[in-house]
């Protein structure tokens, strides 16, 4: 499997970072980004890596924000600059902050064996969680450790509403039998990233049937980013003096 794809939330900047306990005010989670390399002073870059300063089983880093998000997989690596790394952990995630919940009941997931190389664990399942904690359960010399932790793209639905696709008066579905078509061209507001899909509904029925009844349709053709065609239609002796729709066009980008 592959990271490819996926969004690198602590090299984004994406969420909030806590830990439980920091060697000094230089070995904080602000050294924690995969990879992270100081300018060669500890005394003024920090260490290469977040180094908790109690040794024992209750610490963590835990990442959070407002906003829920679908994680897909966590990396650990080692401390860049010394022979101290995370061997195994386990993590814990919320979806409210209020109640936690252990991946895999709190089973052991394995990590590093040296400084530098990257191990990244791909969750079974897709965790939705506004909170997610890495727990160090085992180390080599020192809890200390670089990480990150993916997820899925961010997306958020662009909406966007028009009313009054006309048909005009006394349209061409007035008249003939048979199958009838009229298409009006709708030109979005703005442009859409993704071709959006595309909901209909009349608000206005002018028609008449010799048999009283009343055969109309309306849908979205040739629908792309900029616009579509709205199709009303008829057929059998239906008469349509003037129809008119709405719509509502939806795209996650």
């Amino acid at each position: 499997m592959s990271v490819a794809g996926l969004v690198p939330v602590l090299a984004n900047a994406m969420c909030n970072l806590r830990t439980s306990t920091n060697y000094n005010g230089v070995h904080t989670q602000f050294n924690s980004v995969l990879n992270f390399k100081n300018n060669g002073q500890n005394n003024i870059a920090g260490s290469e890596a977040w180094c908790a300063s109690n040794i024992d089983t209750n610490q963590f880093l835990v990442a959070g924000g407002e906003v829920p998000k679908t994680f897909m997989a966590v990396a650990i690596q080692g401390r860049g600059d010394a022979d101290q790394w995370v061997t195994s952990y386990k993590i814990r995630y919320s979806l409210d902050n209020v109640s936690w919940s252990e991946y895999r009941n709190g089973a052991a997931i394995n990590a590093c064996s040296d400084r530098n190389t990257v191990q990244t664990h791909f969750f079974d399942a897709p965790i939705r969680a506004r909170s997610i904690a890495i727990h160090p359960l085992s180390w080599h010399g020192h809890i200390s450790m670089r990480c990150e932790l993916y997820i899925k793209p961010l997306v958020e639905p662009f909406v966007q509403v028009g009313d009054g696709i006309y048909t005009g008066d006394n349209c061409a579905l007035n008249t003939g039998s048979g199958k009838r078509e009229v298409t009006v061209k709708v030109q979005f507001p703005l442009e859409f990233a993704k071709v959006p899909k595309v909901s209909l509904t009349f608000d206005q029925i002018d028609c008449c049937d010799s048999t009283n009844q009343t055969r109309i349709g309306v849908r979205a053709d040739n629908i792309t980013n900029k616009g579509f065609d709205c199709v009303f239609y008829t057929w059998n002796e239906n008469k349509v003096y003037s129809l008119r729709a709405d719509y509502v066009a939806v795209s996650n980008e």
